[in-house]
């Protein structure tokens, strides 16, 4: 009887012991839920309102906020239902450790209020997209290639000026927030954009989701954190400027055979946060370079690819919305190489498809 008292104590301290080893564990993964993995968003709250049929702004002049205003009522004209806004903090170049604002080119606080409260006066929803962009580059430095001095230093200089930005998105009812853009030479630092996304967590009640490179998506190391997988969509969709609709669809069959089965994978709607073309007649083979203004003016290029474009993922319910690039200040016009569809055939293509009806996201 006695033997057997102890062996029940023994395995009493045994399951004690254990319990003090694990019950640590789990209170801090249940206190904590912004470690890898964390902030799980229920799948139905990742899809509600989907998609944004919207198109993209670079507010870049400061003392053309009226012009602006104009771009969001032509915006909503058009036809679509939201619009972003893409404002620019500044590092001198790739080997900075600081970050920041530059209010000769950037809105101020009370500017930006001004442009988002236009858009929501117009029924618009409304994304913030900060980006970071180098004063002055050596070579060819880019944000992908940011390699600072101290990277700690510029991980905490750049939560600071998201930090600057989210305090205003959330003060005004932004719908999606985009936590970074295109700085792939920063996707590997899990830690450092935990830390970054539980910031904007805690500060912020919409939607989030980080705008990756068309080339490089599979290596974002922190979608499950996010609310949408985002990106930018500058893929070869033909070999010269005479690509019809029909190769450009089959190119972007191809392209989706990889890209949503990704999105299966990480159980995350997509976006396209920057998807459009230049008027020039590189643009199927080219799209990223805006800067070959030698290539001929090809209106008709840029109207194709709109089409292969809408055909191929309008109502698609893998796609929870897109961001057009980009709708500019002036008029556009006929003569205009730049990414616009301002006053040019493919706005009448985007006339036709945005008053269709929205789709279910899946």
């Amino acid at each position: 009887m006695i033997f057997r008292g102890v062996i029940v104590a023994a395995l009493l301290l045994y399951a004690t012991v254990i319990a003090c080893v694990l019950w640590p564990r789990a209170r801090a993964a249940h206190a904590d839920p912004d470690v890898e993995g964390a902030h799980p968003v229920a799948a139905a709250a990742r899809l509600e309102g989907l998609p944004f049929r919207g198109v993209a702004m670079q507010v870049q002049n400061v003392d053309k906020i009226d012009e602006y205003e104009k771009g969001i009522d032509e915006a909503a004209a058009v036809g679509f239902d939201s619009v972003s806004f893409v404002v620019a903090a500044r590092q001198e170049n790739g080997t900075s450790s600081k970050i920041f604002i530059d209010l000769r080119a950037t809105p101020a606080p009370e500017q930006l209020t001004r442009l988002i409260q236009r858009a929501k006066s117009k029924k618009l929803r409304v994304v913030l997209m900060p980006i970071v962009l180098l004063d002055r580059p050596q070579g060819n430095e880019w944000r992908g290639t940011i390699h600072p001095d101290s990277w700690e230093d510029w991980w905490d200089s750049y939560r600071d000026v998201i930090s600057h930005f989210v305090q205003v998105g959330e003060k005004n009812g932004v719908d999606l927030f985009v936590v970074g853009s295109e700085l792939v030479s920063t996707e590997d630092k899990l830690d450092q954009w935990t830390r970054t996304i539980r910031m904007v967590r805690k500060g912020f009640k919409g939607k989030l989701t980080y705008s990756s490179n068309w080339d490089h998506y599979t290596s974002v190391t922190f979608w499950n954190q996010l609310d949408l997988v985002g990106m930018n969509s500058y893929w070869k969709l033909g070999r010269d400027r005479n690509v019809t609709v029909e190769e450009i669809k089959g190119r972007w069959r191809d392209i989706q055979k990889d890209l949503i089965a990704f999105e299966k994978k990480v159980d995350r709607p997509l976006i396209f946060l920057e998807v459009g073309w230049c008027s020039l007649a590189n643009a199927a083979h080219e799209p990223w370079d805006y800067t070959r203004t030698d290539q001929a003016l090809d209106l008709d290029l840029q109207k194709r690819l709109y089409e292969g474009f809408f055909e191929s993922w309008h109502g698609n319910p893998a796609c929870g919305g897109f961001m057009l690039w980009e709708w500019t200040l002036g008029d556009g016009g006929p003569q205009d190489k730049g990414y616009t569809p301002k006053n040019k055939p493919a706005q009448d293509v985007l006339r036709t498809w945005l008053a269709k009806p929205r789709w279910n996201v899946q």
